[in-house]
């Protein structure tokens, strides 16, 4: 396990907030605003119904206008949690920088939104995953093992569902063959917003090949056959710049942000280049 650097998480965290969204659940049937004001439980909003909710809440009057099953949101559902969902299979733990970042980036979200007076939760896809929220979200992340042998589309299948929120930010690589237009569609259901964090090593980026080296499936261990010749290496160049188009139009379409984090930076950097659509200046400090 490579330990994330703590100690630049809490020297950052006072300076940054969070991008917290302006408005609360978006698309079409967040275009419907309530009116009314008062109490903590006023209505704030609808939304698509998912499994388990309560049927109480059900609007029969847009269901009639929408075809979909719609649930009236009250306003403690929404912007008070943060929710952190972070990828923990065997990939992201391909060198002792990616897992370092990924630990990183996760953990800065969770401390900067409980310094903005937010609830985080935290969600690990660890093979045996967990969720967890408030301030025990450090040492669960601290002791979370990167060992899941599935993908994060085929791990939200055995977690624990995703809640509505103000706010999600999801932590992966997002190296893996997947609907990823219904992956986004999925991540970004009853978040207010999305925000996608790619964390890549040097080796995702640029993959150096070298005599007698093969690919490897980092989440079950196998050895590929291939070795890393030139012409692998330019078909893996072709394949990775088609798959980021993909993954780009998919964070699109599902009205997320989508930024890539390459490890080998340090998270200092990070913040003040690629991460700044997610942590803002102007925090407690």
């Amino acid at each position: 396990m490579s330990a994330a650097d703590e100690s630049e998480v809490a020297r950052l965290a006072p300076g940054l907030a969070l991008a917290l969204p302006r408005v609360p659940h978006r698309g079409r049937v967040g275009e419907v605003r309530a009116s009314s004001a008062g109490s903590s439980l006023e209505l704030h909003d609808f939304r698509v119904y998912q499994p388990g909710d309560d049927l109480r809440q059900v609007d029969w009057n847009a269901v009639a206008r929408t075809g979909e099953i719609i649930l009236r949101v009250r306003q403690d559902e929404v912007s008070p949690r943060v929710e952190v969902l972070v990828d923990a299979s065997r990939s992201m733990a391909l060198s002792p920088a990616k897992e370092a970042r990924a630990r990183e980036v996760a953990l800065l979200a969770v401390e900067v939104a409980a310094l903005q007076g937010l609830t985080p939760t935290l969600l690990t896809t660890s093979a045996r995953p967990e969720r967890t929220q408030g301030q025990v979200c450090r040492s669960a992340l601290r002791a979370s093992a990167f060992d899941a042998k599935d993908d994060l589309g085929a791990a939200l299948g055995r977690m624990p569902p995703l809640r509505p929120c103000g706010l999600r930010v999801v932590v992966s690589d997002f190296l893996f063959e997947a609907d990823l237009s219904g992956l986004m569609a999925r991540l970004a259901r009853g978040a207010s917003a999305l925000f996608v964090v790619q964390v890549l090593d040097a080796e995702d980026l640029d993959p150096t090949g070298g005599e007698g080296a093969r690919l490897v499936d980092a989440e079950s261990g196998a050895a590929l056959e291939e070795l890393l010749t030139e012409d692998v290496l330019a078909a893996y160049a072709r394949r990775f710049a088609e798959h980021q188009r993909a993954l780009r139009a998919a964070a699109a379409r599902a009205r997320a942000t989508l930024v890539t984090a390459p490890a080998p930076e340090r998270l200092s950097t990070l913040v003040r280049g690629p991460l700044r659509p997610l942590f803002v200046s102007g925090g407690a400090a």
